[in-house]
């Protein structure tokens, strides 16, 4: 493995991380610190005002903790929760 693969990674560069690869990539959001260590392990490339994930920097990525899907959510059940809650809120004024 690379240096870039075994290196631990701050919360906020995993942050930085994701939104590079997630084209994210304003630099005026993103931490100026979190993207010179990021470059430093060949993570990112690109410009300065285009940083972009490198090969190394999309396999980390894929590697990365991914958020729960929803998978529970059904938006016309709720839509029509919503609108019976409120229809019975008018109801009763």
């Amino acid at each position: 493995m690379s240096r870039s693969a075994d290196a631990p990674l701050s919360a906020n560069e995993e942050i930085t991380l994701r939104r590079v690869a997630h084209g994210q990539s304003d630099v005026a959001h993103l931490r100026a610190e979190d993207l010179v260590r990021l470059r430093s392990l060949e993570l990112v490339t690109g410009t300065a005002q285009a940083p972009l994930l490198t090969i190394a920097g999309r396999a980390r990525f894929n590697r990365l903790t991914k958020p729960a899907a929803v998978t529970q959510f059904n938006a016309q059940n709720e839509l029509m929760a919503t609108l019976s809650r409120l229809m019975a809120q008018k109801a009763r004024r």
